[in-house]
């Protein structure tokens, strides 16, 4: 019956109803957008406001929104921290180096399993494809590090990421669907493997270079783990993230214990935060399209 009576309805009636639920949606789709936003930001912002409040303002306060003594003294104390600029020196250092080292292997991998079928190929394949699912466990990984010399070096937090799974299989992925009759072209003129690779395939994968080499330098720049399990006793070579998970727990006991210190400890611990998150903040939006289009585009062909 309703059916009916709305057919009845002149045109431009059913246009007008049809405008105004597609109007009440965008409303509510706006309306859940801001609130996500607003929950994505707004820790962002009450760290910002705690690092440059005073000890005073953030004591009788319940929720800091605004800041009502301003003092930039954490920050001062930041950047005359030797420890955070030394982490930063040695975070750069696995972003570059790191970086290029992971990402020469993870390319040239993914490029020998994309190619036609060779002795072992699928052995080594599944080889690879284990590590996915399957590790060796902890105390052997430390007995191996530990037996190679890399204890309290740079090395282990450079040399064992040599080749991350899920990006080799983009790259192999990516490799695989390129046209066959490239490669069958190049060799007729006279090209070998080597000259193939370099001057056919590397140039068509520019982006999804730039997509896997964006996610091993962000793993590089929040890397941590290795340094908190292998480099107990060097604090010259800890990276940045190891610096400030030290702070944040040395906060962390101060205020469980109530030990009176000198300094604004939270306020100081924001800071830092503030000071390890700035430099990727200001260039990941400008990379993020490289994320969705090298993941796509890695995923055309399995």
């Amino acid at each position: 019956m309703k059916k009916q009576q709305l057919e009845r309805l002149p045109l431009r009636a059913r246009r007008s109803n049809r405008d105004t639920r597609i109007q009440s949606l965008d409303i509510i789709i706006v309306a859940i957008l801001i609130v996500y936003a607003f929950l994505i930001i707004f820790p962002f912002w009450n760290a910002f406001v705690i690092s440059i409040s005073t000890e005073h303002a953030y004591l009788h306060s319940n929720l800091l929104l605004w800041p009502t003594e301003i003092d930039f003294s954490a920050y001062q104390r930041v950047f005359n921290n030797n420890q955070l600029w030394s982490g930063f020196g040695i975070t750069m250092i696995l972003l570059i180096g790191g970086t290029i080292y992971q990402l020469f292997f993870t390319v040239i991998t993914g490029y020998a399993l994309s190619r036609k079928n060779w002795t072992g190929k699928n052995l080594v394949m599944n080889m690879i494809l284990v590590t996915m699912f399957f590790g060796g466990g902890m105390v052997p990984y430390y007995c191996l590090i530990r037996d190679l010399g890399m204890m309290n070096t740079i090395w282990v937090m450079i040399i064992p990421g040599a080749i991350d799974t899920f990006n080799m299989l983009l790259m192999r992925n990516y490799f695989a669907s390129l046209p066959a009759e490239m490669e069958e072209s190049a060799k007729i003129d006279g090209a070998n493997d080597i000259i193939i690779f370099v001057k056919v395939f590397l140039p068509l994968s520019l982006p999804m270079l730039a997509t896997v080499g964006l996610f091993f330098a962000v793993g590089n720049w929040n890397s941590w783990y290795n340094a908190m399990l292998f480099i107990p006793d060097n604090k010259k070579i800890w990276p940045l993230q190891m610096v400030l998970k030290t702070m944040i727990t040395k906060v962390s006991s101060t205020i469980e214990t109530g030990t009176v210190t000198e300094d604004f400890s939270e306020g100081l611990t924001m800071a830092s935060i503030f000071f390890t998150i700035v430099p990727m903040m200001c260039f990941y939006p400008f990379l993020q399209r490289f994320f969705v289009k090298g993941i796509v585009v890695g995923a055309i062909k399995g």
